[in-house]
């Protein structure tokens, strides 16, 4: 299971955008580490498609974590404000990876990581939510597979919610498996709201997807014609890559090879606590996963074949290098050892106090180009905060590109007595 995503205000602001399969990138960064190997890549490689699955009963709940605030209140007979579902239109996402129609009016929030695409719509009061959660497993699950990982998650996440609940799982035609679930919040009114979810897994090809919807119970059979029309709208294109958004790009008309990753000007970026600066890549995209007690910062270049993430979070007993590499082992097995080819280096203590680990997989690149991925991520703990540093390349661009990753490595600071966010 991944780390929850610290909910917000509203009915259903407390839902959880975790999901069932790999972990994100990265644990935390700390020090200015020297990079002693090639640095690499770490887009995960092969997407799949999303079925659409409608519902077949009435949902009794919908996954999240536990409501912080509290439902919008009506002035008529409903104890929430009424969800708008009117105007839908088609999200698509920026790499095109899955399209769903969702009513105008609704806000949508990307979470997404190297290894997730990970976006949560939400209407004005909040009381209304869609999940869309993609990852990567190479190995076919059976429906018992994903029926169990979603039962798993449901489980491990809700059973302290007031009644929580989950009905049995319910093969739908497209091929996926539904869980209709929910749980009771109690107001400051005194009265309590029935959450009512339906979460829909699958798997195509290498893809995962879970699919969840979540309404107040007294509004669900009003709106049950447009949470319909809104769930059998998703689609998802198999051939673009969950990491970094797509699969690593290869050169137009050249066989074998990989569009080169420009590095360029570097400027220096600073988080908004003053937890860390770095040098990054001037023209590179920037990506802020932060959430409460973590720092999450993935940047990557246009051709999505370069990648930097930081990341950093509180651990306050004091970690040996052994725990610290133990920590780091078991990240980049998690993420990556369903990965063809995946391997990473016996771990090298630095000089600076941190532990690197060197790690590669292959990854099938679009034309169909073979691509090993080269990664260094460097793991470490100043004060209380522990840092995972992460460069990657391709392996046949790391020589060129060594001597500005270098000066991005080494430009790192942190300062552990700033906050988190």
């Amino acid at each position: 299971m991944r780390r929850l995503w610290l909910p917000t205000l509203g009915l259903i602001g407390m839902i959880v955008l975790a999901a069932c399969g790999v972990a994100p990138i990265a644990e935390s960064p700390t020090a200015a580490p020297s990079p002693t190997e090639r640095p690499t890549v770490t887009p995960r490689p092969k997407p799949t498609a999303k079925p659409t699955a409608e519902p077949t009963e009435e949902p009794t709940a919908a996954p999240t974590e536990e409501p912080t605030g509290e439902p919008t209140a009506a002035s008529g007979p409903l104890a929430t404000k009424k969800i708008d579902m009117e105007n839908l239109k088609t999200y698509s996402y920026k790499t095109s990876i899955f399209a769903i129609d969702v009513p105008d009016s609704w806000s949508a929030d990307d979470r997404s990581s190297a290894t997730e695409v990970l976006v949560r719509f939400t209407d004005k009061t909040e009381n209304g939510v869609v999940l869309v959660d993609l990852f990567e497993n190479k190995e076919q699950q059976t429906q018992e597979q994903l029926t169990k990982l979603l039962n798993d998650y449901l489980d491990q996440t809700y059973t302290k919610q007031k009644k929580f609940s989950r009905d049995d799982p319910k093969p739908q035609s497209d091929g996926s498996v539904l869980v209709v679930w929910g749980y009771d919040v109690d107001l400051s009114t005194g009265k309590t709201v029935r959450l009512l979810g339906n979460s829909f897994v699958e798997q195509h090809d290498n893809l995962i997807s879970v699919l969840t919807w979540a309404v107040p119970e007294e509004q669900f059979d009003s709106l049950r014609t447009e949470i319909h029309a809104l769930i059998n709208s998703y689609s998802i294109d198999s051939s673009i890559s969950v990491a970094g958004g797509s699969s690593p790009t290869a050169e137009g008309g050249a066989s074998g090879q990989l569009k080169p990753v420009e590095i360029g000007e570097l400027e220096t970026y600073n988080y908004s606590t003053g937890l860390f600066s770095i040098d990054a890549p001037k023209g590179w995209t920037l990506k802020d996963n932060s959430k409460t007690g973590e720092a999450i910062l993935v940047w990557s270049d246009s051709s999505e074949n370069g990648l930097l993430v930081v990341d950093l979070f509180q651990e306050k007993k004091q970690q040996s290098n052994d725990e610290l590499v133990k920590l780091l082992q078991n990240f980049l097995n998690k993420s990556f050892q369903s990965e063809q080819d995946f391997s990473m280096d016996d771990p090298q203590a630095q000089a600076d106090g941190s532990q690197l680990i060197v790690w590669s997989y292959t990854a099938k690149a679009t034309g169909g180009v073979n691509a090993k991925l080269l990664g260094n991520s460097f793991i470490e703990q100043r004060g209380d905060k522990v840092s995972i540093l992460t460069t990657a390349v391709p392996d046949d661009q790391f020589d060129k590109l060594k001597p500005e990753t270098n000066k991005i490595i080494n430009s790192y600071k942190i300062d552990p007595s700033a906050d988190l966010p």
